[in-house]
């Protein structure tokens, strides 16, 4: 023990450079305390900056999937063109007609392959995605890979008009399941909508574009088959779903927008083309009112008016992501300056106040905890021994217990040094006097409730004798009513006693049945004819040294029931055994208490408290919590079920 202080001392020796010897060693304590907090500060701080810079990090996903939702349009729109046009030339028969289609066909190539450039540049950008959406991107990767292979044939024919379409069509649906996933990863639920309601804006547009194509395969085969039909009541529905998704999801101005774009002449020349399709009852299109070349611009027409609203869309999710992120960004950096600027000002003011401390603060401090730790409980401990509270007086014991700390200088901490030990010596004298007016007031109950139990026990055995001596019914009942005031009386005796820590001075020899202990309370409490026994398990006994206690425990839970439950009422009584332990209830249909007082009381059953004024006005609760303690018996207040109270 001797050692180590000296090589400390030695090694702050080495570490003092020309100062003072003093100041040194209290400097560097109070830098290595302060670096606790500090480190705190930077843990706690570096824990929020990696949660903002998870939310950055979100935020800059979704306004990558943003700008490819948005790319992605594009590519969908020129593709749905791509599809109609391979339609039209996998339909057309030979001649100069099916040169113009192939042309066509060769101009929304080249529209899909610039469509194509952005999308393929953003998709690099785009990372840290889920598998699911990761997969989807690299199956489209793949499908774009594959699309010149597709064109060759279609190109020169080796291709059927149905696997053609649903080649085009797998590759749509995927973009379009991209702007799906990247709903779901926004980040901001007002973002979300707003993707959402774009992506049902394309998801109706590409059902435009598939009844685009029904309708061309009929055309190309001049009858609406039963299944064409089908499909093309297929494309109603689909469009007309996603069309109630939108206004599900959009906020009033995006509704207003789709509402005055999507309208116009446009609009009525598709829809008078679809009305006479859904009149026509026939499958033959031969007196159809359009040609497909009509029927084309009608439907590129409407398509347009959706992709205006669908552009329109993407780009304000694209500013608002572009916003979220920028707001996201000035809010790291902001934090991260103020986490710096408070780091260095705790250094700097953890610098200048270890340089103003002294020695004379860490002797303070630690007699101050020795005092608490140490010094304070022994003083109490030593209190609670008789033959030291009866002997001097609480100035006295003060005086002699109370160990001063030392004061070793005259300036601000010797003064709170002085104060200190002011405070320690008044608080030892104050647990002195509280000590001897505990055991004063616990003497005082013993000698009253002793006395008064001899009275009472003598009044007892001549009200036996009377009684067994008494043949008129009358006055036997005025004596059995006597007979019950006075074992209430030695009851509230034996509650004195419980206050003042004392034993009963009753002593049971042999256990006995819980019935029996129940019938003995009952019979200790005034209005015992209103207790009633249900349920009682007949195999549950009490041990010899429990039974008088727990005898008055009850008569105690018994008699609050009947005193505070109308006249012409029950108390109703169960107990039933639980493994090894057993369930007494005590049920009264009484007022109830209120929720606030039952946390109360089951409070003071659960914790019993000190003997005081406030005692007197609850003294059965301390004594039933005082008796439980001390047997380790569990009561708890419960509400009844219809009302009153179980106790």
């Amino acid at each position: 023990m001797s050692k180590r202080p000296k090589a400390g001392g030695s090694f702050l020796s080495r570490l003092r450079p020309t100062g003072r010897l003093r100041d040194m060693p209290i400097w560097s304590k109070l830098g290595l305390i302060m670096i606790v907090p500090t480190i705190a500060t930077v843990v706690v701080g570096t824990s929020g900056l990696i949660d903002h810079l998870d939310t950055l990090n979100n935020a800059n996903r979704a306004g990558d999937l943003a700008n490819l939702t948005g790319y992605s349009g594009d590519l969908v729109n020129s593709l749905q063109d791509e599809r109609t046009s391979a339609v039209l030339l996998l339909g057309a028969a030979p001649g100069p007609p099916k040169e113009q289609y192939r042309e066509a066909y060769n101009r929304v190539n080249q529209q899909v392959d610039r469509a194509k450039v952005p999308y393929s540049r953003q998709r690099a950008e785009v990372g840290d995605l889920p598998a699911n959406l990761e997969g989807l991107l690299d199956r489209i990767d793949q499908n774009l890979t594959d699309l010149p292979g597709t064109r060759s044939q279609v190109f020169n024919g080796r291709l059927k008009l149905t696997d053609a379409v649903r080649s085009y069509e797998v590759l749509i649906k995927d973009l379009l399941d991209i702007r799906d996933s990247a709903a779901q990863l926004a980040g901001d639920n007002d973002l979300g909508e707003r993707m959402r309601a774009a992506a049902a804006t394309a998801q109706s547009k590409e059902w435009l574009s598939k009844r685009r194509v029904v309708v061309h395969r009929a055309l190309i085969q001049q009858a609406l088959t039963p299944a064409l039909r089908e499909d093309y009541i297929a494309t109603g529905t689909g469009q007309q779903q996603f069309l109630e998704s939108f206004f599900t999801v959009a906020n009033q101005s995006e509704e207003e927008f789709y509402t005055q774009t999507v309208a116009g002449p446009d609009r009525r020349e598709a829809d008078k083309y679809n009305g006479w399709i859904k009149s026509n009852s026939t499958d033959s299109m031969a007196g159809a009112p359009f040609g497909a070349d009509q029927w084309d611009a009608a439907m590129t027409a409407n398509a347009a008016l959706i992709r205006t609203v669908e552009a329109k869309l993407d780009g304000d999710v694209v500013r608002q992501a572009d916003a979220i992120r920028s707001d996201v960004q000035r809010q790291v950096f902001f934090e991260t300056g103020l986490l710096l600027s408070m780091l260095l000002l705790a250094i700097l003011f953890a610098y200048l106040v270890a340089r103003s401390m002294a020695r004379s603060l860490r002797e303070l401090r630690q007699g101050a905890l020795n005092v608490a730790q140490y010094g304070l409980p022994h003083a109490v401990s030593r209190l609670r021994d008789p033959q030291v509270t009866g002997q001097l007086s609480p100035a006295q014991l003060a005086n002699q217990i109370a160990e001063p700390l030392p004061v070793r200088s005259r300036d601000e901490f010797g003064q709170v040094t002085e104060a200190f030990n002011a405070v320690h010596l008044e608080a030892v004298r104050t647990a002195a006097e509280q000590a001897a007016l505990r055991a004063s007031v616990a003497t005082m109950f013993v000698n009253l409730a002793r006395r008064s139990q001899i009275l009472v026990d003598r009044l007892i055995g001549h009200l036996d004798r009377l009684e067994r001596g008494e043949e008129d019914p009358d006055r036997l009942a005025e004596l059995f009513q006597l007979d019950h005031l006075a074992t209430r009386m030695r009851r509230n005796d034996e509650n004195l006693l419980v206050l003042a820590g004392a034993d009963s001075t009753r002593v049971q020899r042999e256990p006995a049945a819980l019935i029996d202990v129940l019938r003995a309370a009952q019979s200790e409490v005034e209005h015992y004819t209103r207790i009633e026994f249900g349920v009682i398990d007949r195999d549950i006994e009490v041990a010899a040294h429990a039974v008088n206690d727990l005898v008055h425990l009850v008569a105690e839970l018994f008699d609050n029931a009947t005193a505070f439950s109308p006249p012409d009422s029950q108390v109703m009584v169960e107990a039933r055994r639980v493994g090894e332990q057993a369930s007494l209830y005590v049920e009264d249909r009484g007022i109830g208490i209120s929720r606030e007082q039952l946390l109360d009381f089951n409070e003071r059953l659960a914790t019993p408290p000190q003997v005081d004024v406030a005692v007197s006005r609850m003294m059965g609760l301390v004594v039933v919590a005082r008796l439980a303690s001390r047997h380790g018996v569990r009561v708890e207040l419960r509400p009844g079920a219809d009302r009153g109270t179980v106790a």
